[in-house]
């Protein structure tokens, strides 16, 4: 279905440098335009590479043409015509016909003012219309929303798709579909990765690899897009494409039939290219500003059937929508921090809420391990004696004498929790500071959904670059976060670090959680003194069906280390890291041996840009 596409040519090259320098940084866009002065273009040349590195052989489809599967599902494709150009339709009718998976169908609703297309489909067949192609002359063009619904009439499938009438699928699209319903019978919608192809199909670029299923990012914008096929029963009980959501009607559809699915499957390969040309919305967004205005509809819509108190807002970037929740209360939220010593950290930690916080129903539970200054203890006397405050201090070592004179940040943890009053529990270090006003206000509309386990913030370093943007399990190591070191203002591939999703964790350093799961799952890990607590407590909430949310929307500085020191600065720690290493990869081998559910095995994970994977990875 035609709709917004995410990505425009620039109109210019200042704005074409400006776009990438807010992706990329100041580095790779100096890098870029010297390439380009060179005559090489790395962006485009990356992607080449990476298709020459991993192409898909003629021996491989041609093994796929001889597979024969136990169940062979029909796929429908439906696709409404208007008045498509000659070379981009028999294009688009040829790369199904070169389909090494044979069962399948196409669905043409043509609502052309003028005859002429079923010609032209007829010419790419080879003269004859193919037994598998289904074509109807719409008697009259009722709008996108109408022609693909009168399309879909004529699907006959077990699944229904829908694409584009002027893109593309690769010869390989509907076997890796019907692969994967081979391996899963109850999939119930599966889609898959794209990348842009350009006018003369000479080119392709900007390949989106992406996560599996993530509702948030779902909400953020519509990352599914193509190729997307849904059981067909769910498809027809959903009503089909709805008119008033008329140039957002995918991002509508989607969210509709998705939230009947149960198990929804991702294909992590390109099966999709989206064309690119001059007649597309995409190169003229701001236009369509009534297409923007309907998405948000179609997520608040969506909001609504879930019955969760929110209303969406258009973000800065056009196609992109930001979640307010609207609860009706503000139940009291414990703030935890774990503090030795460092007074004047912890006061400008405290002062930082204190002076911006809008949320106002909150606790401090300060958790005192081994300080010897005095001027913390004086800090701790006037903090309790204040009346504008709730915060407690209390005297870790004299609860826990066994543990006394020991670093253990997640006994630490644990014994502020328990001993906190609140519903919400947040996990703060005292080298946070507080940046916007609403962070926690942010942060706790999305740990109130029954879905949601915990909830993570953007966090910079002192020179406002990205220390973290949500955690990626096996990036850099076991875990790291997305993004690192990048610059504040960068949005990332295709906006990831400045858009609300799903992800396996979050850190600890600033981390909201229900005191319900908290001990539910037991809390943080003692075993796990100082390393991987956090990402061991997010994966025991993933294995409890819960979602992990990062939100940029809450931002803090986190000045990282203050209070403990680099792990590997002396043996001791070093011994330790790689006992804790140890213990966390055992705990989570199986989780650990399959790539990020949200991330994508074509991505690189020696770096944290989301490159792609080069020959030399095995991922």
């Amino acid at each position: 279905m035609s709709e917004i596409k995410e990505y425009r040519e620039p109109k210019n090259k200042i704005e074409k440098g400006l776009l990438y320098l807010s992706h990329y940084g100041l580095k790779r866009t100096v890098a870029k335009t010297i390439n380009k002065l060179r005559g090489r273009d790395q962006e485009h040349y990356s992607y080449r590479q990476f298709l020459k590195d991993f192409p898909t052989t003629e021996k491989e489809l041609e093994i796929q043409r001889q597979t024969s599967f136990d169940y062979q599902p029909k796929i429908s494709i439906v696709i409404p015509l208007y008045n498509t150009p000659e070379n981009f339709l028999t294009e688009l009718v040829q790369s199904f016909l070169d389909q090494t998976y044979t069962n399948w169908q196409l669905c043409l609703g043509d609502g052309s003012p003028e005859e002429g297309l079923l010609d032209i489909i007829k010419k790419a067949c080879g003269g004859s219309l193919d037994e598998r192609i289904t074509y109807k002359k719409l008697e009259d063009n009722t709008g996108i929303a109408g022609n693909t619904n009168a399309a879909m009439e004529l699907a006959t499938g077990d699944f229904i798709g829908f694409t584009d009438h002027d893109d593309l699928i690769t010869k390989d699209a509907m076997f890796y579909i019907a692969q994967a319903l081979n391996e899963d019978r109850t999939i119930e919608a599966i889609y898959s990765d794209e990348d842009k192809i350009n006018m003369d199909g000479s080119q392709y670029f900007l390949p989106h690899f992406k996560s599996d299923f993530n509702i948030d990012l779902l909400c953020s914008h519509n990352y599914i897009t193509h190729l997307f096929v849904v059981r067909a029963d769910i498809v027809r009980a959903s009503g089909g494409i709805l008119p008033e959501f008329d140039g957002a009607q995918d991002h509508d559809f989607d969210l509709r039939v998705l939230e009947q699915c149960k198990n929804i499957y991702h294909i992590p390969r390109v099966l999709y290219h989206w064309r690119t040309h001059p007649l597309s919305t995409a190169d003229h967004p701001e236009a369509k500003m009534y297409a923007y205005e309907n998405g948000r509809r179609a997520v608040e819509n969506h909001y609504k059937r879930m019955g969760i108190p929110a209303h969406v807002e258009l973000d800065t970037h056009l196609g992109y929508y930001r979640t307010r929740y609207d609860w009706p209360d503000t139940p009291l939220l414990s703030i935890v921090i774990p503090n030795m010593n460092h007074k004047k950290d912890l006061q400008e930690c405290i002062d930082s809420i204190l002076e911006k916080n809008l949320y106002k129903n909150i606790e401090f539970i300060i958790v005192e391990n081994n300080s010897t200054d005095e001027d913390i203890k004086a800090y701790y006397q006037a903090l309790e004696k204040r009346s504008d405050i709730d915060a407690r201090v209390l005297d870790f070592n004299q609860a826990n004498p066994d543990l006394a004179g020991q670093f253990n940040f997640s006994a630490l943890v644990n014994y502020g929790v328990n001993n906190s009053k609140g519903e919400y529990i947040l996990l703060l270090n005292n080298d946070t500071r507080m940046i916007n006003p609403d962070a926690i206000s942010e942060m706790m509309g999305f740990i109130r959904r029954e879905d949601v386990g915990a909830v993570g913030a953007r966090l910079y370093y002192g020179n406002n670059t990205v220390q973290h943007a949500g955690l990626i399990l096996g990036l850099g190591g076991v875990a790291n976060s997305q993004f690192l070191f990048s610059g504040r203002e960068q949005v990332g591939y295709f906006y990831r670090s400045t858009c609300v999703q799903d992800l396996s964790a979050v850190t600890g350093a600033c981390l909201l959680t229900k005191r319900s799961l908290w001990e539910q799952v037991g809390g943080f890990d003692t075993n796990l003194a100082v390393a991987f607590n956090d990402v061991d407590y997010c994966l025991k909430l993933r294995a409890d069906k819960k979602l992990i949310v990062y939100t940029p929307f809450s931002q803090w500085y986190h000045l990282e280390s203050l209070s403990r020191g680099l792990d590997l600065e002396d043996q001791e720690k070093k011994q330790r890291m790689n006992r804790e290493t140890d213990i966390f990869t055992d705990k989570w081998k199986d989780v650990l041996s399959r790539v990020d559910e949200y991330y994508n095995p074509n991505l690189t994970r020696k770096k944290f840009d989301y490159s792609f994977k080069t020959l030399d990875e095995e991922i």
